[in-house]
């Protein structure tokens, strides 16, 4: 039989501060507690919210951004970046899980026909709620863009790696339903569908398309789609926006385009899946962008550990990350793991041991794209292991200014910089 831990004394102090801060308050109805499990436990989640160390000082507030002069989005002209002016939890990362979110049986049919959309759209709406601390979709989705204004473009960054345009497979991909749930959001805040640009322009091996299955579970028409094999006006890449690379220590890389699609748009929401890579180790947030860029595929000399120009004091990723077109447009970055991948990035979903036996059913929300990736790495490690040298990148993006590194436990005794907090639904 299992017992309800007790909340420890020094739980029930940090609780009571953050009370007395106003912080979360709305969500305090729930059970807050953890517990540090050996290291060769298996972690099970439980019906309960994982919620260490949230505390008062760890708050900041966003400096005020300046609104973009025009409503109209320019191909030329970089849009201004944004800003919250709602105060922030500070390197704050929020996992919603519900073991109703999908109900595949791992052997039939796609797996994306076995997700619970309802289910989907509470996890995302608690998620942005949380991080913002508000208690409304449209508040969360106000304070995320506090400065969008009718007619300025904004651009969902999916992950359709291993796709083509009849993709009959059930190789990882992104999955529409937490997509429809964030545009939801946006249209009720008044961004006209025509407005929402979902892209991914990898190609490679594949014929670089989004595909019809992903674009038939979409529940708004008039959304635009990007990727490199689509005929559309936005097709192709930007002749003076580009990546430039620091000089790596073995080899120079050539500069790298950003495609239109991503150019055009005034604010960005990346959205990767939890994964394994079979080069790099781990494909999250950051490699996302991969799928930003024009011939990414001469990248992996430089990312794939072991290879021909790997450094673990320079990654391209970084660079990459850092560009303004990226780092200035991002305003959210929602990591799906309804199933993700333990394996590699070319695997068929499969059981997590680390979630009974079962999908992740899970969603990870985050202003700081390095405490997002830091995390889902943590899950990835509890569940398969460490690949060393997979988390490089995320300490050189740290060093670069662009978020908080931290590898922690968060099945356990969490975290001491990244505050992490963990929702679980019914």
């Amino acid at each position: 039989m299992q017992h309800e831990p007790r909340i420890s004394r020094r739980q029930f102090l940090i609780a009571g501060i953050v009370a007395a801060h106003g912080l979360l308050i709305d969500h305090m109805q729930r059970t807050i507690g953890y517990a540090i499990r050996p290291s060769d436990a298996a972690p099970v989640v439980t019906a309960r919210v994982y919620c260490p160390l949230i505390i008062a000082d760890k708050r900041e507030t966003a400096p005020i951004a300046t609104p973009s002069p025009t409503a109209t989005p320019s191909p030329t002209t970089t849009p201004s970046p944004t800003a919250t002016s709602v105060p922030l939890l500070h390197h704050h990362v929020v996992h919603t899980y519900s073991p109703r979110a999908t109900f595949w049986n791992y052997s039939t049919g796609w797996y994306g026909d076995s997700v619970d959309a309802r289910v989907v759209a509470a996890m995302v709406d608690e998620g942005v709620t949380r991080l913002t601390r508000t208690t409304t979709r449209v508040d969360a989705w106000a304070a995320l863009l506090p400065y969008y204004q009718p007619g300025q473009r904004i651009g969902i960054k999916v992950n359709f790696n291993n796709a083509d345009r009849d993709d009959n497979d059930n190789e990882i991909d992104a999955l529409m339903d937490p997509i429809n749930a964030v545009i939801a959001g946006l249209l009720a805040i008044g961004v006209a569908q025509q407005d929402i640009w979902i892209f991914d322009v990898s190609h490679g091996d594949r014929q670089g398309v989004i595909p019809l299955r992903f674009k038939r579970r979409c529940a708004y028409p008039d959304i635009q789609y990007a990727s490199y094999a689509d005929e559309h006006p936005e097709l192709g890449f930007s002749t003076t926006e580009k990546i430039r690379f620091n000089t790596p220590p073995n080899a120079p890389i050539p500069d790298l385009a950003i495609c239109n699609a991503l150019v055009n748009l005034h604010y960005l929401i990346n959205m990767p899946i939890m994964k394994r890579h079979v080069g790099a180790g781990i494909s999250l947030g950051f490699k996302n962008h991969f799928g930003s860029i024009d011939r990414c595929n001469v990248l992996h000399n430089y990312t794939d550990i072991g290879a021909r120009f790997y450094s673990s004091t320079y990654n391209p990723l970084v660079d990459i990350n850092n560009h303004p077109q990226i780092r200035g447009k991002t305003v959210l970055t929602i990591g799906d793991g309804l199933f993700g991948d333990r394996i590699n990035n070319l695997s068929v979903p499969q059981r997590w041991r680390t979630f009974g036996n079962a999908a992740p059913n899970s969603l990870f929300f985050s202003r700081d794209p390095v405490a997002i990736d830091c995390v889902m790495a943590d899950f990835l490690r509890a569940e398969s292991g460490e690949t060393p040298s997979a988390d490089d990148y995320l300490r050189l993006a740290a060093e670069a200014g662009l978020g908080v590194y931290e590898r922690g436990d968060p099945w356990g005794s969490g975290y001491s910089r990244i505050v992490y907090e963990r929702v679980n639904l019914p």
